[in-house]
């Protein structure tokens, strides 16, 4: 009996071990498909010199971490550094070093797996420690089958990053809450230091989810306080806050220097990038809700993103873990099952106000939180006490039908919607929800298939059509060229577009092929129009977005 009770418990995790493989497959299985999308060769430029020069001057707008990460790859493939001026133009030689820009872009990728496995790993232990673990399981498999999770852990950029480290994070300091020790205060730190290292959001939302648990405890227990034999609160905080600060500077390899006129500062580049971020965040960024166009955003932007581009069931199981886990807080007033969502619930309300309304991807953290509750809601169906036969069918159900939602939407989980989104997602957002400029490698691919010989374009996106394609030309805004013509998704809507015009005539235009989610082919033998007397001539891209030294993104 021992031995077969054992091996009955074993069973969740090697569950979850088996889910976590299929998704690094199936994650794995993306990375040849996408060309890269518009902020994946700076990230890989800015880690490249870090690694290869030992600096990290690059855009210090996000921390070096993940970026470092994404480098590795092509490091080890053998390319160095181009020392190139612009970040963009170097991150495009690095990507086009060898003339092998799928491998280069592949290993860059693989980089940002390790990310997504914590993320899973964390979401493991949370909900084992608070529901056991056939829940756990549970949780692993709804997490690790969201398609934003799969997107954004299969693109060589930042989000993935904060969403491991910013659960982590919050995870540490629940057990930190529990017990004081000189141990978990170090780990604490830790994990505080890794979250900032890896994007600044994380200097925002750590303390705001932090406030919020430390007030749903009070509210629950009363203000109970530790045991007597715990590390004061004072010590315990001054060593996780040491410990955080030399994993910070240690990212910024121990740096201290002035920059722009400053005094010498330890990580230097630390402050100059939140300076940075500040900067971006008073000018705001332009982006895209509901066919409107607005560089201030919108309040409600991040609900209503969440809200299309969230499976059904994943809301469903978590609004039943919810319910289970507030019973279980009412009967034995115990804060800790319902932290995460607490956590989640307070990152959500302050990136609530506008400025930088970018994409799902700046508030990923949410998904592993949501997901403790989530594998929850599933036990908790599963186990109801009345109805069980119609509960456990229902209960299978949902989790079949988020199960078969992804299997649909492989390899294109960056743009995938919801069910609320209807035929035409476009109508609700574009930005890095739905064209992020991933679908050249596929353009290419239909070129070549159909035997197009001459291809007008105008797209949005990091990669360099001219390599891609054998005869291409830049397409003007108001341009009605004969022949063949593709345009991104973005551009028709008037994103990326100087005064936000000129390619709206094509909403009405039914086009000869949909590449992927985010181009769309035409073919007009009829239609001869010459440019409006002047229309700028283009680029090849629609004006890409500007940094905030005021450089386009292709370092012009």
């Amino acid at each position: 009996m021992p031995r077969r009770r054992s091996f009955s418990l074993s069973i969740p995790a090697i569950a979850a071990a088996a889910v976590m493989l299929l998704a690094s497959v199936a994650i794995v299985r993306t990375h040849g498909v996408y060309s890269g999308t518009f902020d994946e060769p700076s990230h890989v430029a800015a880690g490249m010199e870090w690694l290869d020069q030992g600096r990290f001057t690059y855009e210090p707008m996000n921390p070096p971490l993940a970026r470092v990460a994404v480098a590795v790859g092509p490091y080890l493939a053998g390319i160095r550094s181009f020392g190139s001026e612009s970040r963009w133009r170097e991150g495009a030689r690095i990507l086009y070093a060898d003339g092998a820009y799928t491998r280069n872009l592949k290993l860059a990728r693989l980089g940002v797996l390790p990310f997504f496995l914590i993320s899973l790993l964390v979401v493991w232990l949370w909900t084992r420690r608070l529901f056991g673990a056939p829940a756990a399981a549970a949780a692993v498999m709804l997490c690790a089958t969201l398609p934003p999770m799969l997107a954004h852990g299969a693109l060589a950029t930042t989000d993935m990053a904060l969403a491991a480290m910013g659960s982590w994070a919050l995870y540490a300091f629940v057990r930190w809450l529990d017990e004081r020790t000189v141990e978990r205060s170090l780990w604490l730190g830790l994990a505080c230091g890794f979250a900032v290292l890896a994007k600044f959001s994380a200097i925002v939302f750590l303390p705001a989810a932090g406030a919020a648990i430390l007030a749903l405890r009070w509210w629950i227990a009363r203000g109970a306080g530790p045991p007597a034999k715990h590390l004061t609160l004072a010590r315990s905080l001054a060593l996780g806050a040491a410990a955080a600060w030399l994993v910070i500077w240690a990212g910024y390899r121990l740096s201290f220097h002035a920059i722009g006129g400053s005094p010498p500062l330890p990580a230097a580049e630390l402050w100059q990038g939140i300076a940075h971020l500040l900067q971006k965040a008073d000018i705001g960024h332009e982006t895209y809700l509901f066919g409107e166009i607005s560089t201030t955003g919108w309040w409600y932007f991040f609900p209503v993103t969440i809200a299309v581009k969230t499976p059904l069931p994943f809301f469903t199981l978590a609004a039943v873990g919810l319910a289970a886990a507030l019973h279980t807080v009412r009967r034995e007033r115990d804060w800790r099952p319902i932290a995460p969502l607490v956590a989640a619930a307070a990152i959500l309300l302050v990136a609530l106000p506008p400025r930088l309304n970018i994409g799902l991807r700046h508030v990923l953290p949410l998904y592993p939180l949501a997901a403790v509750l989530a594998g929850y809601g599933v036990i908790a169906f599963w186990q109801a006490a009345r109805g069980r036969t119609a509960q456990r069918i229902i209960v299978a159900a949902l989790v079949l039908w988020q199960l078969a939602g992804t299997w649909r939407a492989h390899p294109d989980y960056l743009p995938w919607f919801n069910e609320l989104a209807g035929d035409e997602p476009e109508r609700i957002l574009v930005n890095a929800d739905l064209d992020w400029g991933q679908d050249l490698l596929r353009l290419a691919d239909t070129v070549r298939a159909r035997g197009i010989d001459s291809l007008a374009l105008a797209y949005y996106g990091s990669a360099d059509p001219g390599r891609h394609l054998a005869k291409v030309r830049p397409m003007a805004p108001n341009e009605r060229p004969p022949g063949w013509f593709a345009v991104s998704v973005a551009v028709i809507k008037g994103l990326h577009v100087p005064g936000w015009q000129g390619f709206e005539w094509l909403e009405g235009v039914e086009p000869a092929a949909a590449i992927g989610k985010s181009l769309r082919l035409y073919h007009s033998p009829g239609l001869g129009d010459e440019p409006d007397a002047g229309t700028p001539a283009g680029s090849g891209r629609a004006s890409p977005e500007r940094d905030a030294t005021g450089r386009d993104a292709t370092g012009r």
